[in-house]
């Protein structure tokens, strides 16, 4: 619709125009061909007033004189479908001067005055009339034919636009160029401009919905704690004041974990001193209710004093999914082995093969792991030695 009304003012204003331009073209052709006639006016005059002086002795002028002037031959051919109308052959004691009801010619005659032939301009008027009556058929035609030019004009030069609307309505894939929009370099600019902006909201989308995706990924664990506490309290048939503070806490966890989410827009670039073996004694201790149901243990051989210079927001991340993908799959009342030696971070678990795990898992994580990896040139390893699982980290 939008398309459609700009290229209806288009039209509407070439119209417009062209409509003015004839005007304009016809007003000033109108005054050429006025003075064109005031010119032939008064050479007919000038002319019947030096055949008068020759035929006739003016200095003897009088009404005779005057009538038989009227009658002259010569002077009816002139007046047969000239511009003169209303003529009047006297004799004035004063030099007259033309204006635009009448026109004159005069020759003066010593003192005795001048002999005048004047003329109304009337005629000029009719004949211009006359002309564009007769002839309004090649205006009305030259305007039509102007109106459609426009009009197969405007709609040549909407065909690229037009194309691009179809492209980008119909097109699946926003990676797709609308490479057969052609025209001129204006055309083209805007063409890269929309698959740039097509790309542009395709990125967006992509990342709104990896988003999503970290989001359900990350509040996984508070929920399945949340869960696990329920559980808990069911067995034991009563809420304690314990287990609901617990319950407040991981409730907490899940609103800030989905805030910190939801307004994060960019990878964070802080770099901060991090103590590794309090970062993994951190987390640890945050799921102890979960490695505590399965009666998992863990072993942890780590220097105390290693400290790294990595992004914090980063590193924690990774570590938490690490940690918490070890406990899901981690065969009951194993023992988890953690260890890191010159920034090498090696986390080793017997595998559970139970199909029941506490946290429901889609992989989602190891992928957030490997994004995160790439970006910061984390070396990333995960495999199976006989029945342990073993997850490597090059920091």
């Amino acid at each position: 619709m939008l398309l459609k009304t700009f290229k209806g003012r288009i039209l509407a204003v070439s119209l417009g125009m062209t409509i003015v331009s004839v005007l304009i073209f016809g007003y000033g052709l109108s005054g050429i061909y006025h003075q064109h006639m005031h010119k032939c006016l008064n050479r007919s005059l000038s002319f019947l007033t030096n055949m008068l002086s020759i035929e006739f002795d003016t200095k003897e002028y009088s009404k005779t004189m005057q009538t038989q002037m009227y009658q002259h031959p010569q002077l009816l051919n002139v007046l047969q479908g000239g511009l003169i109308y209303d003529i009047k052959i006297e004799m004035l004691s004063y030099k007259p001067l033309s204006n635009k009801e009448r026109i004159y010619q005069f020759k003066k005659l010593g003192n005795e005055g001048y002999f005048t032939v004047s003329s109304s301009t009337e005629k000029i008027n009719e004949e211009l009339v006359s002309m564009v009556s007769d002839r309004w058929v090649f205006f009305i035609f030259g305007f039509v034919f102007t109106s459609l030019l426009i009009y197969f004009l405007v709609r040549l030069l909407f065909i690229p636009f037009n194309k691009l609307v179809n492209h980008c309505l119909t097109c699946e894939d926003p990676d797709k160029k609308p490479e057969g929009v052609t025209g001129g370099s204006e055309i083209i600019t805007l063409r890269d401009a929309i698959a740039s902006l097509q790309q542009r909201i395709s990125r967006l989308q992509k990342a709104q919905h990896e988003s999503m995706k970290a989001l359900t990924h990350e509040l996984k664990t508070p929920l399945a704690q949340l869960r696990l506490r329920i559980d808990l309290a069911n067995q034991k048939g009563k809420w304690s004041e314990e287990s609901i503070e617990e319950a407040k806490k991981e409730i907490d966890e899940i609103s800030h974990k989905i805030t910190k989410i939801l307004h994060s827009r960019k990878v964070s670039q802080k770099v901060e001193k991090t103590h590794l073996k309090k970062s993994v004694l951190y987390l640890i201790d945050e799921l102890q209710p979960l490695w505590e149901h399965r009666g998992l243990t863990f072993e942890i051989d780590m220097s105390q004093d290693k400290v790294l210079n990595l992004p914090v927001e980063a590193y924690q991340r990774v570590l938490r999914i690490l940690i918490e993908n070890t406990i899901n799959h981690s065969l009951k009342g194993a023992t988890i082995h953690i260890h890191c030696r010159q920034a090498v971070l090696t986390i080793t678990n017997p595998i559970s093969r139970e199909k029941n795990k506490i946290i429901d898992s889609t992989g989602k994580g190891l992928e957030i792991v490997k994004t995160l990896c790439n970006y910061y040139k984390w070396e990333f390893d995960a495999h199976s030695i006989d029945s342990k699982y073993q997850i490597v980290l090059r920091l």
